[in-house]
């Protein structure tokens, strides 16, 4: 196992091989999810004005104190103001006006009574309850200043971010471009969806779809190019078009059978290998290569799920990188085991299918029955993976394991 690179070495080349994408200019709309590649400052100050947190009267202070149910102070009403709405009188000593959520204050208020708190009777509205001065008033540039920065380059753009980016007058923002990903399945015998089977051998292909669907969750632009034969001559030919792609991935034919030729036919198209196979389980067949600029090269195994494993590990963190994201893993959680787990070769370091929820103020953890990488319904029917260290053949109920979430 000796020749078996360590998951940590690998990861770090792969980081150490990518960096952003250049950026382009989006309708905000268009940046939902994608990660910022500029400061947004704030156009004004927010609030612009002083106005008011309720709906209430604008009174002085001074007008009001000593008010109470049993003695209401009366004060005569000189107007309203409504949001947007034209300028109030002034509120001179002994009088009110009327205000609405989001007016500006008056002239001459500094406070603001909720209209639980008064009654009216024709002109003159009476406070019934002192409050301090400056209450419900939301004063000027208190959520922040003209030119201090709302959003940070490298944050995602979620649907509170683009409130924001409305809120301080941007309509375009700079954003890092989407990673174009080709995505190509290899074998002889595999099935498109739709194709009819006409010998026992052949298998329906799940991996594309399935890579296509998880570049597409991880924010990257993925373009399917379909299943290659176990022909060099073909397979090498769309090879060639990994220039046309940030990332190319493939799946099958980077084991060690005689038609596994993912491996020797990427070297022809520009390909530098930087390693092949992995010391982990499943996804032991893992090669990345790098080519151009900020290219990279993945040929993952034809197995489903070591296929989604490989993914998980190493091309998300690589799509996020190149996205702009400033968090490029999976979450990662401390979770109790609440029944045994045991296999039988401990040489490399597992990432065991598992079912994992929160309760009782902590994560819990029930790895799946079915561990075998061919079995997609065990990635189905789980939600995380659990690490399960080299050398390590058993863990026991109740013992604290690591998992990643997915």
């Amino acid at each position: 196992m000796s020749d078996l690179m360590p998951l940590e070495e690998a990861l770090r080349i792969v980081l150490e091989s990518v960096k952003p994408l250049d950026a382009e200019k989006v309708f905000i709309y268009d940046a939902l999810g994608r990660f910022l590649a500029e400061d947004v400052p704030s156009d004004t100050d927010k609030p612009l004005f002083d106005n008011s947190a309720m709906d209430g009267f604008a009174v002085r202070f001074e007008d009001i104190k000593g008010a109470s149910e049993e003695s209401p102070v009366p004060l005569r009403l000189v107007g309203e103001q409504s949001a947007g709405g034209e300028i109030a009188p002034k509120v001179e000593k002994g009088t009110a006006v009327k205000i609405f959520t989001g007016a500006p204050i008056p002239e001459g208020a500094d406070t603001v009574v909720p209209v639980e708190f008064t009654e009216v009777k024709e002109d003159t509205v009476y406070i019934k309850k002192e409050f301090k001065e400056g209450a419900n008033i939301r004063k000027r540039g208190e959520d922040v200043r003209k030119g201090d920065i709302v959003l940070r380059k490298g944050q995602e753009v979620r649907g509170y971010e683009v409130g924001m980016l409305a809120f301080v007058n941007r309509a375009v923002v700079k954003v890092y471009r989407r990673p174009k990903v080709g995505i190509l399945s290899t074998g002889d015998e595999l099935l498109e969806l739709g194709e009819t089977q006409e010998r026992p051998s052949q298998i329906r292909s799940s991996n594309h779809h399935m890579l296509y669907a998880l570049v597409k969750e991880a924010g990257g632009d993925p373009h399917q190019l379909g299943i290659a034969p176990d022909d060099p001559e073909e397979l090498l030919n769309v090879l060639r078009t990994c220039h046309n792609y940030d990332i190319f991935i493939t799946t099958g034919g980077v084991s060690m059978g005689e038609k596994d030729y993912v491996q020797y036919l990427v070297k022809e198209v520009g390909v530098e290998v930087r390693f092949h196979k992995l010391r982990i389980k499943p996804a032991k067949p893992v090669l990345f290569g790098t080519y151009g600029e900020n290219k990279l090269f993945f040929g993952l195994p034809g197995n489903p799920v070591s296929c989604a494993v490989a993914f998980d590990l190493l091309v998300y963190p690589a799509i996020r990188v190149m996205l702009g994201a400033k968090e490029v893993f999976k979450r990662k959680v401390s979770a109790t085991l609440v029944k045994d787990f045991s296999r039988r070769d401990a040489k490399r370091r597992e990432f065991a299918r598992a079912k994992v929820w929160f309760e009782k103020g902590k994560f819990w953890c029930e790895p799946h029955p079915k561990q075998q990488s061919h079995m997609l319904t065990s990635l189905i029917e789980a939600n995380a993976y659990m690490i399960v260290p080299e050398g390590v053949k058993e863990l026991k109920e109740g013992d604290e394991v690591e998992v990643v979430m997915f």
